[in-house]
């Protein structure tokens, strides 16, 4: 009677956690889908974590080679990581992963952007809310690989050793001894059965550290077939093309999912869990069962890497296209961008993304090189910005925050925010030269069109090297086929650089004892200097500012 009551009071128990788990899932899938309605339509204020930050380059890694990529210099002068943590609302690995290569490696052509489909499936997203949700959803139970991307694990696969299939049977044979024994002699049964469960669990542990990184890759390629599975009943023949991609890599994967996904399923990286997966870690720690079965499928693993990046890069293709819709819903006006083969640059009404409904509108029109003159904190380095992401970002998410945007393919490239660097022992200049060489080196290369960005050229060297050699250097960047974006403070270069330079300016306002910047883009080069003004603002002492006004008078009289 006293086993009965046992037996009862813990088939009891275990069905009450079942329920409360439940319960809870169903109220956090609810809270987060109210979540995801309300940051569709803004932009999003993430601090990624070191680990996530590490893992987001694995697939554009493997995928990259023969490419143009955003090198890192230009990444950072346009803040493309700021962008990213804003307007990517991805809950998985696929998804983070998959923006940041399409933010990385912009298209050249329309074959390589896909952008049809891009177009098809972020309108149906925008459109069906319940749709775009419930794909999310799925997302955020796939949820991310954990530190390191499922690509770093794949190539090494065939580095894990083998297992010992009579641990297994060992296992099953002493648990199944100790439950008959009980039915004999109660105590010792259960006191046999303690021990070996304790002595499994620390097991357990030594085996799983030993493949946890390959073993967490495996698991989340099993997260991605089961999945899948659930994304090809929920997408509609809108979606046919991925849907065709997704069920033929599938299909090359049935051997390895069959009957081995309810062990393998862990809810550690999801946004939205299964509570039950608690009670399965349990059943894992006393069997084995998920070693086991990560050493049998492994082999089938290994043989079909291909059909895994195929899921893989499908269902990161789905979230970019969400990415892209709520983008644009963020916007106050955007527009499609439309691709020429003139090595062209026109746009209206731009403005950079990162300043949201801060930023001021200007448009452009060129096929040549731009010279950018203008006073302090007026508005040059942020028009370069601007223009640079906002071409990046046509090529990649084929949006534009401009009302109308029509270029060439570029290969974008950018010498701006510089800086000295001590562990290679370079000065600000050497660290200067060095990213300008790589822009010339681009350029040299008949295969790309460049449209290029210099901030200040050799601003690290003395005046009159700065002038001549940095004229030379802008000559030598607007070479037919490539357009040179550049802002400078010496007026010298604005009559030095016509024709293949157009000038342009950006300009203040000095009203009573206070200077405003309208920060619209104007003809002609700057005729306005205002370091000495900002100095006097800034409560410098009138010695200081007084005897620099005297001194400019001077030199202005000489010339």
């Amino acid at each position: 009677m006293d086993k009965i009551i046992v037996f009862a009071t813990l088939a009891v128990i275990l069905a009450a956690i079942i329920i409360i788990g439940k319960i809870s899932e169903q109220q956090k899938e609810k809270n987060f889908r109210n979540r995801l309605n309300r940051e569709f339509k803004k932009p999003l204020d993430n601090n990624y974590s070191r680990e996530r930050m590490q893992a987001i380059p694995g697939y554009y890694k493997r995928h990259s080679e023969g490419c143009y990529v955003v090198d890192d210099i230009t990444w950072n002068d346009f803040s493309l990581d700021t962008f990213l943590k804003k307007y990517n609302h991805s809950y998985s690995s696929v998804g983070d992963e998959y923006m940041y290569y399409r933010l990385r490696v912009p298209a050249l052509d329309e074959e390589f952007g896909e952008f049809e489909n891009l177009e098809k499936y972020s309108e149906c997203f925008a459109k069906d809310a319940k749709l775009r949700e419930d794909y999310q959803v799925l997302m955020a139970k796939l949820g991310r690989s954990g530190k390191y991307s499922l690509y770093d694990y794949l190539e090494f696969l065939s580095d894990v050793q083998k297992d010992i299939p009579i641990l297994t049977i060992l296992d099953w044979v002493v648990y199944i001894g100790s439950v008959v024994l009980m039915f004999f002699a109660f105590y010792p049964g259960i006191a046999l059965l303690i021990f070996w469960v304790t002595a499994n669990i620390v097991a357990y542990l030594i085996r799983k550290k030993k493949i946890e990184p390959y073993f967490y890759s495996f698991e989340y390629i099993l997260r991605m077939i089961r999945i899948t599975q659930k994304v090809l009943k929920l997408l509609p023949d809108d979606f046919q093309d991925a849907k065709e991609d997704l069920k033929n890599a599938k299909n090359k994967l049935n051997k390895i999912s069959s009957g081995n996904l309810v062990f393998l399923q862990s809810d550690t990286t999801s946004a939205v869990g299964d509570v039950g997966n608690g009670l399965m870690n349990f059943v894992k720690m006393f069997f084995h069962i998920d070693i086991f079965l990560f050493h049998r499928m492994k082999d089938q693993v290994e043989a079909n890497i291909s059909a895994v990046d195929t899921i893989f890069e499908t269902l990161g293709k789905l979230d970019f296209a969400i990415n892209v819709a709520s983008y644009r819903e963020t916007l106050p006006y955007y527009t499609i961008p439309e691709f020429s083969d003139d090595c062209s640059y026109s746009t209206e009404e731009m403005i950079h993304p990162l300043l949201f409904d801060k930023g001021v509108a200007n448009s452009i029109d060129v096929s040549g090189g731009i010279l950018l003159t203008g006073s302090n904190a007026s508005g040059k380095s942020t028009f370069l910005r601007m223009i640079g992401i906002n071409a990046i970002l046509a090529q990649s998410m084929h949006t534009v925050y401009a009302k109308h945007y029509k270029a060439d393919y570029f290969c974008v490239y950018s010498s701006m925010s510089l800086k000295d660097d001590m562990e290679a022992g370079d000065s600000y200049y050497m660290a200067e030269i060095k990213s300008i060489k790589r822009i010339i080196s681009a350029i040299d290369n008949p295969d790309m069109k460049v449209l290029c960005f210099v901030d200040e050229v050799l601003r690290g060297t003395n005046t009159k090297e700065r002038i001549a050699a940095g004229c030379e250097i802008m000559r030598y960047m607007q070479k037919t086929g490539n357009i040179c974006f550049a802002a400078t403070h010496d007026i010298e270069l604005a009559h030095m650089l016509p024709p293949l330079y157009t000038n342009y300016h950006f300009d203040e306002e000095i009203i009573e004892d206070d200077i405003q910047f309208p920060y619209k883009l104007k003809e002609s080069y700057a005729t306005t200097r205002n370091a000495i003004a900002l100095l006097k603002l800034m409560g410098y002492p009138d010695e200081i500012t007084g005897q620099a006004i005297e001194i400019i008078n001077k030199e202005d009289a000489k010339a």
